[in-house]
């Protein structure tokens, strides 16, 4: 029994012993990966920082990165820096600090202590800073950093060097908070989450006070601090019974107001910080030490950025790093979990072909032909030939744990280390080795090579496709559970089983593609093919493909490189690395890139452990801590930040925007806050009411020069740098409708326009019923007219006139004068059926009047009618039986009261361009002498012919509304006796038919 209890005890110790040697070994292993920097972007004065001193770096509640400096205030977006100074606001231009109050106003603390902020674009001065200077003790050396604070009630706290606390409230009313003046240092805890903190050199008590609204604690710091007075002091919360404090150059993680542990490893600290995964020291001597903070037992700290003195350190919403220096500006860090091995770390080239791990050992393989292996931080060449002390061209290693073989595939020659020499297979044929493969069924390896495939077992060449026939190059090989040979060709996929070669490309078009990478994957019998410009092609074990490319998310269809560990695929790329995890037959892809802290995107190694991921790239090494590292998922916000119209210009957008029917154009600049794309971000915009569809761009601004009036919905998002888009960022924009689209002016023209409508129809119908009225006493006039002409009488005599012929038995004349008769008959009947006729047929109608009134009157006048030949004027249409009835006054009132047969009627028709003047004159007795005889006669006639014909000219006047005019003329000789008289008729031209 005492024999087995002490086997055990042995044994116990036994394991106790390599549980200690492991843990150690893993503290090796992780302290030695933790030598090496990540990734990281440096910004400073020549990229538009304000100054390269900096002393506080600060995320706002927007995402916006602030700067505090000796030379002002930058504001960083991503694009571009914005600086403040005394110019344009600031107090002092040196800032020791960035506070971000309750309200959204960022404060900027500087050393003299007077106070500033940033409110809604501008910078305005804290009105109590009398109060400050009035209170500031003369040998003061500034702030105490970290010691400012505003509560919810606007109550301004500020921890003075030397001094103590000042407390403001919003009236100005000052206070100093005074707790106890015997105590070197004393922590003020103003809320649940953040301590203030007073310092006392007027004391050489070596006391800390830690005060609450619950208790007073006073601990002696005798062991604790080195120095009377710390210049450095920080205090953090870690939980409401937790602190974390630094004095000097000693840290110290206190538990329920107890010292729990204490690391004076670091020999001053000048910044003290956590977030949720590390608490931060900086070293006054350069670096930056961070320990996880779910260790509460102890410091244990990995170190980077030596080269530089570390003044702040935040982490970003999206998991970046943002890091103040004392003279080099500030560090970006994309992923702190990302590590990076440069030539400046003294590697022999950056282009890493090949990596591989061993235990605490980084094997890597150059373009150039060196392999150097990195042990605890420390990299040293390893000389593979004697004559060169390296083999050329490193293309790919192969890590055979169970022989402990490192095989190295090189141009010209294939080997393998073995305790830190190289073994090279020696063949009667060069080999020039390209990727090789240990078998899956037995103790050999395969090998990729320029002529072909070879087998390889006990260090020698067993099999050389040569021999069969096929020396095609070979840049890829695998093998199967069932030992068929796969390789990659430059016209494709290859199988080698039972001695026969077979080109996989015929049967199916995705497996011609050329490519450099295969990996088998046995779990589901999967053959994966890294093609060059067709993505992953999949093989199953049924023989069936599938394509995972850009289109389902992958970066790039070119491939370099695939690995598999614990359920993922990652694959190698030219343009990043896609990580590929099988979910439900579903692939989730993560996309992996410089904005996430490799230090290139062109991979080309790859190996994979089960907590690091190794990329070799054309410009290093990065190291992946695999559970620590996490996808971008964080949404980017947009925001509008102004829009420029064509007569105004807006910084700061409200949620509404108000423009003008006549606005020419609107440019809306807007800007994402993802610093991980910095300065890259891809955007889509739209304008909903113009247009539904997305707007993709990686412009910042935007510009429509068409506006329709209406309610209008600007949208715009921005993506990080995983592919995820943010949120939308809106903005409603009204255009005015002109004042011809307002509803009040369309009803208000409506009515009107149904006014004119009615009035135009009201006014028509009454010019309608007029024009009837007028036409039908045209009509009537024309009528009188018409039997003024056709009158009973002059019937009865012209046809006495003819009956005279007849019995006269002159048949010649009376047939001649019965023909004329009938002619006037029917042209004076065919022109009453028009209201114009042309003037042509007015003068037929009345020559053949006058030749009839002639053979009545026996020859008592003669007549001429007179055109001046002008043919044309006779087309002109003038008012029917318009010139007669005035023919007929001068041969009946002028020439019959003549005693003898000397009458003379002239007709004279002459064209005055717009008009036609009809001149008829007679030499009768005139008008004057007319009226005499008929008075001495007692037969007063009144010529109805004239009378009627006036109306119609006055009808005529009102319906056509053109200048008709008659002017009667009595013509008289020398002596004054009568001579006849003249009438002229002006007809304007123009007159339609109706």
């Amino acid at each position: 029994m005492t024999s087995k209890r002490k086997k055990l005890t042995h044994l116990s110790k036994l394991f106790y012993l390599r549980a200690i040697l492991l843990l150690v070994f893993i503290c090796f292993v992780v302290q030695g990966y933790s030598q090496f920097d990540p990734v990281y972007k440096r910004f400073t004065v020549n990229d538009g920082l304000a100054g390269n001193e900096t002393y506080h770096i600060f995320q706002d509640s927007k995402g916006y990165i602030w700067i505090a400096t000796n030379n002002g205030v930058s504001l960083f977006d991503g694009y571009n820096f914005k600086n403040f100074d005394v110019q344009t606001g600031l107090v002092d231009n040196i800032v020791f600090e960035i506070y971000e109050d309750y309200k959204g106003r960022i404060w900027f603390v500087p050393f003299s202590c007077e106070l500033c902020y940033y409110e809604n674009g501008k910078i305005h001065v804290y009105p109590f800073n009398y109060k400050i200077r009035q209170h500031m003790p003369t040998k003061s050396r500034g702030p105490l950093k970290l010691s400012f604070y505003v509560d919810t009630l606007d109550n301004v706290y500020l921890g003075v060097k030397n001094y103590g606390i000042m407390h403001i409230n919003p009236e100005g009313i000052f206070k100093k908070l005074n707790v106890d003046e015997d105590t070197k240092i004393i922590f003020n805890e103003i809320s649940s989450n953040k301590i203030l903190i007073t310092t006392n050199e007027k004391t050489n008590s070596k006391d800390l006070l830690i005060h609450s609204n619950k208790q007073n604690v006073k601990i002696s710091l005798e062991n604790i601090i080195k120095i009377n007075t710390p210049i450095y002091t920080y205090a953090i919360k870690d939980t409401d019974s937790t602190i974390y404090a630094s004095f000097e150059g000693t840290l110290v993680y206190f538990e329920n107001n107890r010292p729990k542990w204490i690391d004076k490893s670091t020999s001053n600290i000048i910044w003290l910080s956590k977030d949720d995964e590390y608490l931060f020291v900086s070293d006054f001597n350069g670096g930056i030490k961070f320990s996880p903070i779910s260790n509460k037992k102890s410091f244990q700290p990995r170190t980077i950025l030596k080269n530089f003195q570390i003044t702040s350190v935040i982490k970003d919403t999206e998991g970046a790093y943002w890091l103040s220096t004392l003279n080099n500006g500030i560090i970006y860090i994309p992923d702190i979990h990302i590590q990076t091995i440069t030539k400046e770390n003294g590697i022999s080239d950056i282009r890493v072909k090949a990596v591989y791990e061993k235990g605490e050992n980084i094997y890597l393989g150059y373009q150039m032909g060196w392999v150097d292996v990195i042990r605890n931080g420390k990299i040293s060449k390893i000389n593979l030939l004697k004559n060169s002390g390296n083999a050329s061209f490193v293309r790919s290693f192969l890590g055979d744990e169970k022989n402990d073989k490192l095989w190295i595939c090189s141009f010209g020659h294939l080997g393998y280390l073995q305790d830190d020499k190289f073994h090279v297979i020696k063949n009667n044929n060069t080999i020039y080795p390209r990727k090789i493969i240990k078998s899956r069924i037995g103790n050999y390896y395969w090998v990729a090579t320029a002529t072909g495939i070879i087998k390889i077992e006990n260090d020698k060449v067993v099999y050389d496709s040569r021999n069969d026939g096929f020396s095609a190059m070979a840049l890829a090989i695998e093998e199967d559970d069932q030992g068929d040979i796969w390789f990659l060709t430059y016209n494709g996929l290859w199988k080698y089983s039972n001695k026969l070669y077979q080109f996989m490309g015929n049967n199916d078009p995705l497996l011609a593609y050329t490519g450099s990478s295969l990996l088998y994957n046995p779990d589901n019998q999967t053959l994966w093919i890294g093609t060059n410009g067709a993505g992953v092609v999949i093989l199953n074990k049924h023989g069936q493909t599938s394509q995972i490319s850009k289109n389902e998310g992958l970066i790039s269809n070119s491939i370099t490189q695939i690995k598999y560990r614990n359920g993922k695929y990652w694959v190698g790329t030219r343009q990043g690395l896609s990580v590929i995890t099988s979910e439900n037959g579903d692939y989730k892809i993560q996309n992996i890139t410089t904005y996430d802290g490799i230090v290139s995107n062109d991979i080309s190694a790859l190996y994979i452990s089960d907590s690091l991921a190794y990329i070799g790239t054309s410009e290093g090494l990065s190291i992946i801590d695999i559970n620590k590292f996490s996808p971008n998922t964080t949404l980017p916000r947009v925001y509008i930040t102004s829009i420029e119209t064509s007569d105004s210009t807006r910084n700061f957008v409200p949620d509404t925007l108000h423009l003008k029917y006549d606005t020419k154009y609107a440019l809306i600049s807007f800007n994402g806050i993802a610093y991980k794309n910095m300065g890259r971000i891809p955007y889509r915009y739209r304008l909903l009411g113009l247009d539904s569809n997305w707007v993709y761009t990686s412009s910042t601004q935007c510009l429509y020069s068409v506006l329709k009036p209406g309610k209008l919905k600007f949208e715009v998002q921005a993506q990080n740098s995983n592919g995820i888009w943010g949120p939308t960022s809106s903005m409603l924009i009204f255009v005015s409708s002109p004042i011809w689209q307002k509803i009040w002016f369309i009803a208000l023209f409506a009515i009107i326009f149904s006014l004119l409508l009615y009035l135009v129809y009201h006014y028509r119908m009454s010019e309608l019923k007029k024009r009837n009225a007028l036409l039908n006493n045209i009509n009537l006039y024309k009528q009188q007219s018409l039997r003024q002409q056709m009158n009973p009488h002059f019937i009865f005599n012209t046809l006495n006139s003819i009956q005279y012929y007849i019995l006269e038995k002159d048949t010649i004349s009376s047939h001649k004068y019965l023909t004329k008769f009938a002619r006037l008959m029917r042209f004076t009947l065919d022109n009453s059926l028009h209201s114009v006729i042309p003037l042509r047929d007015e003068l037929y109608t009345l020559k053949l009047y006058l030749e009839l009134e002639a053979l009545r009157l026996q020859g008592k006048f003669t007549y001429t009618i007179d055109y001046d030949n002008n043919e044309s004027i006779l087309e002109v249409k003038i008012p029917t039986l318009m010139i007669q009835p005035f023919v007929e006054n001068a041969i009946w009132h002028g020439i019959m009261l003549k005693p003898d047969k000397s009458g003379h009627v002239q007709v004279t028709i002459s064209d005055m361009e717009t008009s036609v003047l009809c001149t008829i004159e007679d030499n009768g007795v005139g008008r004057e002498q007319a009226r005499k005889i008929q008075e001495t006669t007692n037969k007063a006639h009144r010529s109805r012919g004239f009378q009627i014909t006036q109306q119609r000219i006055d009808l005529l006047n009102s319906m056509y509304g053109q200048k008709f005019n008659i002017q009667i003329v009595d013509l008289y000789s020398h002596d004054g006796t009568p001579q006849g008289t003249r009438v002229t008729i002006n007809i304007p031209k123009g007159l339609e038919s109706s």
